[in-house]
């Protein structure tokens, strides 16, 4: 149950994960204790014990901080906010662009989450972290944000072919549509999964009547939309 409770809310109840002495007891030993008997109860149904987390106030709660809780690491007064792992990232990707990733020796359509082979090469899960599962600890997975991540972002193939890809999502709405709001619109729920504000409307659509050809302009929407932190991260 801890390491399911650090899988959806990056801190432990016990930290270390697996540190489980009695001189090192959990942030909060009631929750932890119910966790246990609930996964007993349910003969170990792991979905169980997901199910309860997912629907928790805890899951459940902000990642915008207040000035009382800004500070706050272990109990759990606000989500702490977290990237997203790096083959969830590639597939997101993946999928906004509607692109897939090709991968070495692998039918077009495989995702990053379904390679059972961590050594296949690919240099923007390693940028990003992938595990190479050597042992079973979570440590081996990085969740640490790094400069060559920001770069890959930006200026990586793996994102600016997927943008600029001629059968790709952007391309045929361009194609599809001569309505600029109805693209912006499907640009930010395939996204962010929301419509955008009326403030960002009223910035894009300033953006949009600037030099530049119309496909150039919603690349820079696109790649925006990819590089901001509400994509990126789980919050």
């Amino acid at each position: 149950v801890n390491r399911l409770w650090k899988h959806f809310l990056r801190t432990g109840l016990v930290e270390p994960v697996d540190d489980l002495r009695a001189t090192n007891p959990p942030s909060n030993p009631a929750l932890f204790k119910s966790l246990q008997s609930e996964l007993v109860a349910s003969r170990f149904d792991l979905r169980h014990i997901m199910r309860l987390i997912l629907n928790s106030r805890a899951y459940q709660l902000t990642s915008a901080t207040t000035p009382d809780n800004a500070t706050d690491t272990r109990f759990y007064s606000h989500y702490y906010a977290r990237r997203l792992p790096a083959e969830v990232l590639l597939d997101a990707v993946s999928d906004v662009a509607a692109v897939p990733e090709s991968f070495s020796s692998y039918p077009l359509g495989v995702r990053a989450i379904q390679l059972p082979d961590p050594g296949l090469s690919s240099y923007f899960l390693a940028t990003f972290g992938r595990s190479d599962r050597v042992t079973a600890c979570a440590c081996e997975r990085q969740g640490e944000i790094t400069l060559p991540q920001l770069l890959q972002m930006q200026n990586g193939d793996a994102i600016l072919s997927k943008i600029s890809a001629p059968q790709g999502r952007l391309a045929e709405l361009l194609k599809s549509s001569t309505d600029d709001n109805l693209v912006v619109e499907e640009l930010f729920v395939s996204c962010l999964a929301r419509r955008p504000t009326p403030a960002e409307a009223n910035a894009i659509r300033q953006s949009l009547t600037g030099d530049g050809s119309r496909d150039e302009k919603f690349r820079d929407l696109f790649w925006a939309l990819l590089n901001s932190k509400e994509f990126a991260f789980n919050h």
